[in-house]
Parts: structure tokens; C-alpha cells; sequence
């Protein structure tokens, strides 16, 4: 029910809106413009009624030339409008000259000017009106129905004009608002045509006030197509790359199975544990890669890399005391727009690769430093590991490239991949290059302090 309830035509509620306001705004139209017209048409009904009393006293006060007639004159013209319009012209010591016929003998209209008079059962619109001398005057009424009858056709007019142009006004409305929003039809269909192995950004030609939506559904799209991506590429780096580790893993216990010495039984003990640990630590960086996001639209200020370091250096406080490690920090501050759980990654696989990639030949030996250069901000990891071939630099950040494919070290593979998936997230740059100070190897990471 709430579902139905929801659910409407937009084209039927704009249509039935702009149909209720249109038919709202015509009948209050039309009722100004009866209004109006009702109006001008009595005033030309009473100009014209005045102007034919000022003609009848002008005639009048002509024809008699100042004498009074002994009897009353009846005018006995009986047209076909003889009724519509009656008059009495009076002189002022009382005494009728003139009436139409059907008028009595007394006199209709009782004040000046214009009025209104009730004669055998008919209303009438009066007026009267003295000449100059105050000698003659005349008073003369025009029958209420030929108005009446007139404002009935005009009304009657505007009506049929109504019936006729409103169903077509409401057509109008209702081919416009269809056409209009054909565009968000358009829509539905391009995404109704996506298909979720392959989704793209649609481009239909859309208003201004949709493109927003438009807009924001490319975005939606580009995330969803972004993150069935990694979806598909963490599956098959997991498919192709755990089943090496644990095919090792059951070759040695197969070994063990059949040990024929303890110290065999041992060896074969210690091959599990270093492929369960190449295994686990490729599952967290294959975690890791899958879930570093392809934006950084929640970033919410700077973050200072010192804080970063601190940070990370705490987290791994166990395992850099563990495995021995002498570090040689040199700290500045060094501001960066990068959310810090993401900078921590970072560093976190810079520092793991240092160590598993330690010498064993001499005591682990790890300089950080970071600080502020012109307009970027850097960090530098320097070790006194056993380094790279000028040959492997390029190489180094492809996923699942490791410098000793056979060697025992515990390595995915994924460490500099995810460093520098990190960078290339907030436009930094990261450069690696042989170190002649302590050995090893050395990652510069710069940032723009504007990123």
C-alpha cells in the first residue's frame, strides 16, 4: 500500500495540475471579463438612454416655442420596439405634454438623473432631465430585459468559446508535458539497456534542471562499474595467486606425512608455517587493495605526516622491535589532504617491505623523514635491505611481482602495488632509487600541499 502510494505518473499529476490551474485561471478570467463587459455595456445603455432625453427636450422646447399645448400629446408610434423604451415629458407647473403610449398620467420618475422604476411588473432604468430654464423636463426609461438579454448572449459567448478552446487547451498541455519529459523516458530505457558486466555513463540530451540526475547517475554508474571491477580483479588475483601458496603448503604437509626423521618432520613443519604465512599475509594485502577506495571525496581536512608516522610506528611497535630494527627518524611537519587510514596503508607496506627485505647479513637499519619542499610535502623511507636491480624499478610496482620469485621470504607481491595505487589516489608522485649512504633501498613519496 505505502509502495502505491508512492508510486505516480508524473506526466498525469503535472498535466492534472496545470489543467486545474489553467481551467482556475480561465473561469476567473472570464468572470472579469463578463464583469467588464457588463459594466461597459450599462454605461453605453445610459449614455445613450441620457442622449435620447436631451434629444426629446431639444425637440421639444422647439417645437412648442413657448407655448403649452392644451391637451396632452400621445405619441402613438407603435414599432416593433415601441416598449422598450418609454418617456414623459412634463411642464413645471405640473401639467403633461407629452407621453408614449401605455404610459399613465402620473408622473414615473421621482428623483434627478439616473434611477431605477417598477412599471406593470417590469423594472425599468430611468432618468430625467430639465432644460436650461428649468422649464420643460423630460423623464424617460428603458426596460431592464433588452440589458439583461444582451449580457445573456455575451455570457453565453465567452461559454461556448470555453467549451470549445479549454479540451483543446487541456490537449496542449497534456502532448507538451508528454513531449517534455520523453527525456526522462529516454533515460530509463538507456539504463534498462546497461548491463551490469557492462555498465557505462549515458549521454541523452536532457535540460538543464535534469542534468544533475544525469550527472549523478554517471557517477553512480562509474563507482558500481568501478567496484565490480575490483570485486572481479580481488577474485582472480585470490584464485590465481592462493593456489600456489597452498599447493606449497599441502605439498609439505604431504611431506610430513611421510617424515622418515624428526629433523625432516621439522623442516617440513617450518615450510608450512612460512607458506601460512606468505598465504595470510597475501589475503590482508589482497583485503587491502580491494577496499582502498578509487576517490577521495571523504576527505574532510589535512593531516600532518608526522602524526601519520607516529601513528603507524605505534601500530607496529611489536613486530619493529621483534625483528630487531634500529630506526632513525628525522620529522617535520608536513601537511597533507589524504584521509590518515589510508597514509597508515601506505606506510605500513613501505615499513613491511623494508623488513622483509632486510639484509641478514648486518643489523636492520630504517631512516624516516618527511618535511615540506617548496609547495609539496614528502616522506622517505630509507633501508639497508638487500635493494633492487636498476633493471627491476620499473617492475616493482605491477601486483605479484617479487624480486626472487623462489626465494623463502614472505612476500605477496601487493606492497608496492597498494603504495602506489595510494599515490596515484591524491595525484602524488613516488620515486625508488639504490641508496649508496646505508644500502638497500630508498622510496621517496611526494604530495601537493593544494591536492
Amino acid at each position: 500500500m505505502a509502495n502505491f502510494i508512492r508510486s505516480y505518473s508524473l506526466t498525469r499529476r503535472l498535466s492534472f495540475i496545470l489543467m486545474v490551474i489553467t481551467a482556475s485561471v480561465w473561469v476567473g478570467s472570464l468572470g472579469c471579463i463578463y464583469w467588464g463587459m457588463q459594466r461597459t455595456a450599462n454605461n453605453i445603455f445610459d449614455k445613450s438612454l441620457a442622449e435620447t432625453a436631451h434629444a426629446l427636450l431639444s425637440t421639444t422646447s422647439s417645437s412648442l416655442a413657448g407655448q403649452i399645448p392644451d391637451h396632452t400629446v400621445i405619441e402613438k408610434a407603435q414599432g416593433e420596439h415601441y416598449n422598450q423604451i418609454i418617456f414623459q415629458i412634463w411642464h413645471r407647473n405640473g401639467k403633461l405634454i407629452y407621453r408614449s403610449v401605455g404610459v399613465g398620467t402620473h408622473p414615473f420618475v421621482q428623483q434627478a438623473n439616473f434611477g431605477w422604476i417598477n412599471i406593470h411588473n417590469q423594472t425599468y432604468r430611468s432618468y430625467s432631465v430639465w432644460d436650461s430654464t428649468h422649464t420643460i423636463q423630460v423623464q424617460i426609461a428603458q426596460v431592464w430585459t433588452i440589458r439583461q438579454d444582451i449580457q445573456r448572449d455575451m455570457l453565453l459567448f465567452l461559454i461556448g468559446v470555453s467549451a470549445f478552446f479549454l479540451p483543446l487547451l487541456s490537449w496542449l498541455i497534456l502532448q507538451t508535458v508528454r513531449s517534455n519529459l520523453s527525456t526522462v523516458f529516454s533515460i530509463s530505457q538507456n539504463l534498462e539497456k546497461q548491463s551490469i558486466e557492462h555498465l557505462k555513463p549515458i549521454n541523452p540530451v536532457v535540460p538543464k534542471e535534469i542534468e544533475p540526475l544525469v550527472k549523478s547517475l554517471n557517477t553512480l554508474l562509474s563507482e558500481v562499474a568501478e567496484s565490480m571491477q575490483r570485486e572481479k580483479r580481488f577474485t582472480s588475483n585470490a584464485a590465481h595467486e592462493l593456489r600456489t601458496p597452498l599447493a606449497a603448503i599441502r605439498l609439505h604437509a604431504q611431506v610430513l606425512q611421510s617424515a622418515r626423521s624428526t629433523e625432516e618432520a621439522r623442516e617440513a613443519a617450518e615450510d608450512i608455517m612460512i607458506g601460512i604465512d606468505k598465504t595470510s599475509r597475501m589475503i590482508t594485502q589482497l583485503l587491502t587493495l580491494a577496499r582502498i577506495e578509487p576517490n577521495a571525496h571523504q576527505i574532510q581536512g589535512s593531516v600532518d605526516l608526522v602524526n601519520v608516522i607516529q601513528s603507524t610506528l605505534s601500530m607496529m611497535d611489536f613486530q619493529l622491535c621483534q625483528k630487531k630494527v634500529d630506526l632513525q627518524l628525522q620529522l617535520e611537519s608536513a601537511l597533507v589532504m589524504a584521509q590518515p587510514e589510508q597514509l597508515e596503508i601506505m606506510l605500513r607496506n613501505l615499513l613491511e617491505n623494508a623488513i622483509i627485505y632486510r639484509s641478514y647479513e648486518r643489523p636492520c637499519v630504517i631512516k624516516i623523514s618527511c618535511g615540506c619542499v617548496k609547495n609539496y610535502s614528502f616522506v622517505q623511507i630509507e633501508d639497508n635491505g638487500i635493494g633492487l636491480d636498476e633493471a627491476q624499478i620499473p617492475l616493482i610496482f605491477q601486483r605479484f611481482y617479487r624480486v626472487n620469485q623462489n626465494s623463502v621470504i614472505i612476500g605477496s607481491g601487493l606492497g608496492l602495488s597498494i603504495v602506489k595505487q595510494i599515490v596515484d589516489l591524491y595525484h602524488g608522485k613516488v620515486e625508488l632509487h639504490r641508496t649508496n649512504a646505508i644500502g638497500g633501498l630508498m622510496v621517496r613519496i611526494e604530495f601537493n600541499q593544494q591536492n
